[in-house]
């Protein structure tokens, strides 16, 4: 997770602020507290005032009552110049005020970084555990700049010192690499091998590999705070004090920019000169991108100012030959609400899309029906449209375009199916049945055009199901192209004009997606006005079975199965942002760890502009007929077994208000 991205509320910024400043105080393996702190007299003002202020850390909610007693308490009793024995009881409360606190941490709705926080200082101040010692000194830097020399002030128990820890962990590392690889350089094709050959070997090497990661942060962040490095440094600098440390791999010597340190994952965190933030460390062989802030010819972002570029940079892996772009997150966050505003139009224009849609289906002219045929398909069944490159790969994944006639058509039982591998390989079944009567074509005027277009494409055998007269498939450009088109262009050989959509045939995933997601968000606040946090968790994003309640499918689950892949994806790359994080602050409750990441927010600029967002709800438009059951979905989400006239009425009660 980026620095960024793990910035602290104004709540627990306060909540660990404090924390560190006691954390000298109860640093207790000595009979005296000075032995273990350099500059005792600073911890004595700060218990001093903190004693007379009497700060609450924990916040007013009601479950954490008992821990801000417990710490009032700790003030009654409180000697800030005296010894061990003074302090004793005065420690004993402040223990026992964050036991309850760590006990009643979901109340906090912590994220993952601040969670990490309260346990260690939970250790320390309740266990009298000081295994992590080393970790809060080094994450002070996330809290606050000026309690890091306090932090640091520490001297750490038994005399434990970083730099021979590291030395130690290097070493045993190093055996254990001799032992599994011997001379063979440990390459992922290599590792691989050894672990197959032994794995208890290959385990205790991962287990001596995390130890050395471990120390090579802490070492990398007390390097930071001994050049007194805030927040970032260049990087021809740092590769120099990393260089003499031993520690160069951690930073590609081909990277121009600025770092800073991160101590909630990847040690460094990579900026451009200019201070922007790249949305993940780039590793391995790095090359810069020479035309930075300069125009992309295959994009529609027009020119990009270096204060919102294009990629920064880019790697190449160790196995295959693939390229990673790196860009900021400025840019993401640009390029993301860019998709999602023309997802917005489309929605506003989706009934005259689909009118044209169903009209052109029906047209004399081959490519025209054909297009439309395709589009048609993709809108009722969310399917992909495909390319040529995935279905001659090696693991040859397919979508709409790519369709083989006779291996992904099949008749059966008064249906036509669709069944073919789409994207990472994961299984796609459309379905369509064949009216024969004349009264249900007309009911169902959508699923009998298409399926009569896909009896007449069936009965052509060409190798390709959807071809040009000379028997060439369509490529996705060419559907595009119609998607978008909205006057007749002889040239793209659209005699009739396209579909006259406001964006490409892509985004109609991300129109359901959104769309699914927008009306299960409205029916859950019709049904759950005033949910628990637990409760908004799981019908978001669901929740495994124990033995005190029962599993349950979030609206994630829903769009996943509706769209042919995994929840992670379609809360990522499909459903719009603004909507997810507005259904988290219509009930108060502060979005995942996993949303604020893929999402790239960072929550005090409030990016997604979410006050302007209220007045915009209505935004996409609701559920027409051509796509799936909806409403069956919904209700299956929220856990409600209502029949259809009471979920309209709860649906339309939520639309007065």
């Amino acid at each position: 997770m980026a620095n960024e991205l793990a910035a602290l509320t104004e709540f627990t910024g306060n909540l660990f602020r404090h924390a560190y400043f006691c954390l000298p105080w109860f640093c207790r393996k000595y009979k005296d507290y000075r032995c273990e702190v350099r500059d005792y007299g600073t911890v004595v003002t700060v218990l001093a005032c903190l004693k007379k202020n009497r700060p609450l850390f924990f916040g007013p909610n009601p479950r954490l009552a008992g821990a801000n007693a417990k710490l009032l308490k700790c003030y009654d009793h409180l000697a800030p110049a005296g010894d061990s024995e003074a302090n004793s009881a005065a420690l004993g409360y402040y223990g026992r005020a964050w036991h309850h606190a760590w006990k009643n941490r979901t109340y906090l709705q912590l994220r993952g970084h601040e969670v990490r926080l309260m346990r260690f200082f939970h250790e320390l101040a309740s266990r009298n555990d000081a295994t992590h010692l080393p970790e809060l000194l080094a994450m002070a830097r996330v809290v606050d700049k000026d309690i890091i020399l306090l932090a640091r002030s520490i001297i750490l128990p038994n005399g434990w010192n970083t730099l021979k820890a590291l030395q130690a962990a290097r070493d045993t590392l190093a055996k254990h690499r001799q032992k599994l690889l011997g001379a063979v350089q440990a390459t992922p094709e290599n590792l691989q091998k050894a672990h197959r050959k032994d794995a208890d070997c290959y385990r205790a090497y991962q287990v001596a590999l995390r130890e050395y990661k471990r120390f090579v942060y802490l070492r990398i962040s007390e390097l930071f705070d001994e050049h007194n490095w805030h927040p970032t440094i260049d990087g021809a600098t740092l590769h120099v004090v990393l260089k003499n440390e031993g520690l160069q791999e951690y930073l590609p010597y081909s990277f121009r920019g600025r770092l800073g340190f991160q101590p909630t994952g990847h040690p460094l965190t990579f900026y451009t000169y200019e201070g922007l933030e790249l949305e993940k460390p780039p590793l391995n062989d790095v090359r810069m991108n020479m035309n930075y802030g300069v125009a992309e010819a295959d994009k529609d972002y027009g020119i990009h100012p270096v204060s919102d570029g294009t990629f920064y940079c880019s790697t190449r892996p160790q196995v295959g030959n693939s390229e990673v772009k790196y860009y900021t997150l400025e840019y993401k966050r640009r390029a993301r609400r860019m998709k999602y505003d023309t997802v917005g139009e489309l929605g506003k224009s989706i009934r005259k899309v689909r009118r044209r849609l169903f009209k052109h289906a029906r047209s004399a002219d081959r490519d025209t029906r054909i297009r439309a045929l395709m589009c048609l398909i993709i809108d009722t069944r969310c399917a992909r449209i495909g390319n040529t490159e995935s279905a001659r790969g090696e693991k040859k994944t397919y979508g709409i375009t790519t369709l083989l006639t006779r291996k992904h058509v099949h008749v059966k039982d008064g249906y036509i199916i669709l069944r073919y591998a789409g994207k990472h390989e994961r299984p796609q079944k459309h379905k369509y049945r064949i009216y024969t009567d004349t009264t249900a074509k007309r009911k169902h005027k959508v699923e009998a055009v298409i399926a009569d277009g896909l009896v007449e494409l069936m009965t052509e055998n060409n190798h390709y199901l959807f071809t040009r007269a000379n028997g060439k498939p369509f490529t996705p450009q060419s559907v595009n192209e119609y998607f978008t088109a909205d006057k007749p262009d002889m040239d793209k050989g659209l005699p009739e004009g396209g579909a006259g959509a406001p964006c490409t045939v892509h985004n109609l995933r991300n129109y359901h997606a959104t769309r699914i997601f927008t009306q299960f968000s409205r029916a859950f606040a019709g049904k759950q006005p005033t949910p628990t946090y637990e409760e908004v968790l799981a019908a978001y994003q669901g929740c495994s079975k124990t033995r005190k309640r029962r599993a349950r499918r979030g609206v994630l689950d829903i769009i996943a199965e509706k769209l042919g892949n995994t929840p992670a994806i379609c809360r990522k790359a499909y459903i719009d942002p603004r909507e997810q994080l507005m259904f988290f602050r219509r009930f108060g409750c502060r979005p995942p760890d996993c949303l604020i990441r893929d999402a790239f927010v960072h929550e005090p600029s409030d990016t997604y502009s979410l006050e302007a967002k209220d007045e915009q709800r209505e935004r996409l438009t609701p559920c027409n007929k051509p796509v799936c059951h909806l409403k069956t979905c919904v209700l299956a989400a929220i856990g409600t077994g209502v029949d259809s006239r009471r979920a309209r009425t709860a649906s339309q009660r939520h639309k007065k208000l």
